[in-house]
């Protein structure tokens, strides 16, 4: 199997990006990690992130000529780091309308993907995200939503330390069921032309169902960035079948 296959093995695009952020205790994350992830931390804090957008333009190799749906996607993560140092992000939840996408992130990626009615609204300048996860998995709704202010595009890209920290990740992490280590796979995309956003609100059961208390206050930061393509390497164990360096 061609690495180049295996290098651009899912192509996707991310639009409306609404990300929210709180920061916690170091303590807090790292007692969910599993053992060979370390919790990577901005001026000695960790954080926690919802983020909501809408998935299109999905394709799948080798099956690249079938069309997939859009749908919107909700998440919880958090950011971590592996022993070598590299950096990503660690999925607590992920949650989507398409039942297919579903099973194949978890059968393929290994992922925490849960069934559930998910929807983005626009209201003038207001972006909402609904979510409330489906049975077989455990109960979760959250809804959350943010204003975006006016600005003009020259004003628009964020490049403090903060900022770049919590949207320049190219690498996830995901842990396989019945295996006591975690697999990667990469990302890339250009880099995030975000808006910083101050009137935003979240209110949800998603930190509650990975055993995390639930925000008290709203998010301290947030992000909105209107979309990119994105490309994936395929799962780790693909590498492995194939004969080419694990992508851990």
């Amino acid at each position: 199997m061609p690495v180049q296959f295996l290098q651009s093995f899912m192509r996707q695009k991310w639009e409306d990006l609404l990300l929210l952020h709180w920061p916690v205790r170091e303590e807090i994350v790292r007692d969910t990690l599993p053992d060979d992830l370390r919790v990577d931390l901005f001026q000695g804090q960790a954080w926690l992130s919802v983020v909501g957008f809408k998935l299109s333009g999905l394709r799948i190799s080798p099956f690249r000529w079938i069309p997939w749906p859009a749908f919107w996607e909700i998440n919880l993560r958090t950011y971590v780091k592996d022993r070598h140092g590299n950096k990503g992000i660690w999925f607590y939840s992920l949650d989507s309308s398409d039942l297919f996408a579903v099973a194949g992130a978890r059968m393929l990626y290994g992922l925490n993907y849960n069934y559930a009615k998910t929807e983005g609204i626009w209201e003038g300048h207001q972006i909402s995200f609904l979510s409330g996860r489906k049975f077989p998995h455990q109960q979760a709704n959250a809804k959350f939503r943010a204003v975006l202010p006016s600005v003009k595009k020259k004003d628009k890209t964020k490049s403090s330390g903060l900022d770049i920290f919590l949207l320049e990740r190219y690498r996830f992490w995901s842990q396989r069921k019945f295996s006591d280590t975690s697999v990667s796979a990469e990302v890339k995309h250009v880099a995030y032309d975000a808006i910083t956003i101050e009137d935003m609100e979240y209110e949800g059961e998603l930190f509650k169902s990975q055993g995390i208390e639930e925000p008290e206050k709203n998010p301290v930061l947030g992000h909105y960035c209107r979309g990119f393509d994105v490309q994936a390497t395929a799962p780790s164990w693909l590498f492995s079948i194939a004969g080419h360096a694990n992508q851990r």
